[in-house]
C-alpha cells in the first residue's frame, strides 16, 4: 500500500490509499499519552448510526496500520463536549478530531485551534453534486475552510397529529392559530408547546426561530449587530404571551440546562408540538413506532415575516494540536467518503440531512414522504446567526445563552419586551466587538 502524502484526500481515503506509517509531529502533550489517533464522537440518536461510525473507525485503523490500542473513538455527551474542549485547549490535550455544533468552528478558529482543511473541503465539493451551500456557512472564513462539513439540521416542528384529528383540528398555518390550538389541546400537566427556554443552545434556536417569522434577526446584511429590532420585541412579546398568559409552555422549563430537554418531553408524551431537530423523530422510528407514526413534521407556523425555517451545520473540525496530522486528516477523509458517509447516515433514520445534494436521490429518502421538503430546507434554511453567516462571535452568543436570558429577564423578572430586546442588543455588540468577527 502507499504512504500517505502530506495532502491527505477523500478519492485516498475512498481509494483505501492509506498505510503506515504516518508522519509524526510531536507535541508536547503527545508525549503524555500513548493513542496516535483521539476522536471525540457525539451520539448520533440512535445507536446502529453510533456503531456504524464505530465500524468506520475500525475500518480506517486497518487501512492506515494503526493498532487498536494505538487509536481512542471516545463517546462525548453533547452536554459535556464544551467544558470538555474547554479543559482540553487549556492544557494542551484536545482531542485530534471532534464534531462541533454549528459556529463553534469559528469561535476555536478565531482562538487558534482549527486546521485549516480548505483541501479536503474542495475534494468534497468537486463530488457528483458537491456539497449544499448552506453547509459552508458554518466552517468559511476569509476563502478557507477550518472545517468539514458534516451533516445539515432541518428545524422541524415535530406535532402530535393523532391529538390534531381528536381535536378536529389542522396544522396551523401561523403561530397565532398555533397558540389557539395548544390551548385547545392541553391539559396540564400535558402542554401544548415543549418551547426551551432554558439557558441552553437550544433554546437560542428555539427563541430566534420565532423571532424571525416576526422580521426580527441578530445581524443586518452587513453583518452589523443589529438585534434591537422591532421584529425581535414583537417576538419577544408573543413568547411572554405564550409562557405567562396562555400558559402552553410549562413553567419548568426555565431552570432547564439539558439541551435534550424537549426532546424527552415529546417523547415522553408531555406536549404536544417542539420545534426541534429530527433526533426525536429518528429515535421514535427506532423505540417508539407507535409515536412515530403518530407525528407529523412540518415548517414553523408563519408570522408577519412568513414561515422562515432554521439550519445547523454540524461539521467535524481538526485541532492544530494533533500530533499526526495527516493521520486524523485520513480519518475524516474516510468518514466523509460518500459511500461511507451515505451507509452511516441513514442509520440516523433521518437525524441528519446529508450535505451531498446527490443522497436525496437515494431510495431511503424519496420513499419517505415526511422528509419532503428536508432538501428544500437544506437549501433555503438559515443558521442561528442570520442574517449573518455563523461566526466567532455568534458562537459565543450561542455558548453564553446571551437571548434565552433576555427572555427569561421578561418572562420571569417583568422586564419589558423593548428592554430585554436593548439589553441583549448591548451584550451581542460587546462579544462581536472584541472578538471582531462578526
Amino acid at each position: 500500500m502507499k504512504k500517505l502524502t502530506r495532502r491527505t484526500t477523500i478519492k485516498a481515503a475512498a481509494a483505501s490509499a492509506l498505510a503506515a506509517p504516518m508522519i509524526i509531529r510531536p507535541y508536547a502533550a503527545y508525549a503524555q499519552r500513548a493513542e496516535r489517533l483521539v476522536y471525540w464522537h457525539l451520539p448520533m440518536f440512535t445507536p446502529l448510526a453510533d456503531q456504524a461510525a464505530q465500524d468506520l473507525f475500525d475500518e480506517y485503523l486497518k487501512l492506515a496500520g494503526v493498532k487498536p490500542e494505538e487509536a481512542a473513538f471516545i463517546t462525548v455527551n453533547n452536554a459535556d463536549l464544551i467544558p470538555k474542549l474547554s479543559a482540553g485547549l487549556e492544557t494542551g490535550s484536545p482531542p485530534d478530531a471532534a464534531r462541533l455544533y454549528e459556529s463553534y468552528v469559528q469561535l476555536y478558529r478565531a482562538q487558534g485551534h482549527m486546521m485549516d482543511v480548505t483541501d479536503m473541503v474542495e475534494d468534497m465539493k468537486g463530488e457528483e453534486g458537491g456539497l449544499f451551500e448552506s453547509s459552508l456557512r458554518a466552517v468559511a472564513k476569509d476563502g478557507s475552510y477550518w472545517g468539514v462539513p458534516f451533516a445539515i439540521n432541518p428545524w422541524p416542528m415535530h406535532a402530535r397529529n393523532d391529538l390534531l384529528t381528536e381535536a378536529g383540528l389542522a396544522y396551523p398555518a401561523t403561530w397565532d392559530e398555533f397558540i389557539e390550538t395548544c390551548k385547545a389541546m392541553q391539559q396540564p400537566p400535558f402542554y401544548g408547546f415543549g418551547m426551551d427556554l432554558g439557558l441552553t443552545a437550544d433554546a437560542t434556536d428555539n427563541i430566534m426561530q420565532l423571532l424571525w417569522c416576526y422580521g426580527g434577526y441578530t445581524t443586518d446584511d452587513d453583518g452589523n449587530v443589529a438585534f434591537d429590532n422591532p421584529g425581535n420585541v414583537e417576538g419577544f412579546k408573543v413568547i411572554n404571551r405564550m409562557y405567562n398568559e396562555d400558559k402552553i409552555i410549562p413553567k419548568g422549563v426555565v431552570g432547564n440546562a439539558d439541551t435534550a430537554w424537549n426532546n424527552k418531553a415529546y417523547q415522553s408524551g408531555q406536549v404536544a408540538f417542539i420545534n426541534n431537530p429530527t433526533s426525536v423523530y429518528a429515535y421514535l422510528l427506532d423505540k417508539d413506532p407507535e409515536m412515530a407514526a403518530n407525528t407529523g413534521l412540518y415548517s414553523v407556523p408563519a408570522g408577519p415575516a412568513g414561515s422562515v425555517n432554521q439550519i445547523d451545520t454540524w461539521s467535524t473540525g481538526i485541532f492544530k494540536q494533533a500530533p499526526e496530522p495527516e493521520l486524523v486528516r485520513g480519518w475524516v477523509a474516510y468518514l466523509m467518503n460518500p459511500e461511507n458517509y451515505s451507509k452511516m447516515l441513514l442509520q440516523t433514520n433521518g437525524r441528519f440531512v446529508p450535505v451531498y445534494p446527490k443522497q436525496f436521490d437515494d431510495e431511503w429518502w424519496t420513499s419517505r414522504p415526511e422528509y419532503k421538503d428536508f432538501r428544500k430546507i437544506a437549501e433555503t434554511g438559515v443558521p442561528v446567526s442570520y442574517k449573518g453567516a455563523p461566526s466567532a462571535a455568534s458562537g459565543e452568543v450561542l455558548a453564553i445563552h446571551i437571548i434565552p436570558a433576555a427572555v427569561q429577564s421578561m418572562i420571569i423578572d417583568g422586564v419589558s419586551a423593548e428592554d430585554a430586546v436593548a439589553a441583549a442588543h448591548v451584550k451581542i455588540k460587546d462579544v462581536y466587538e472584541r472578538l471582531g468577527d462578526g
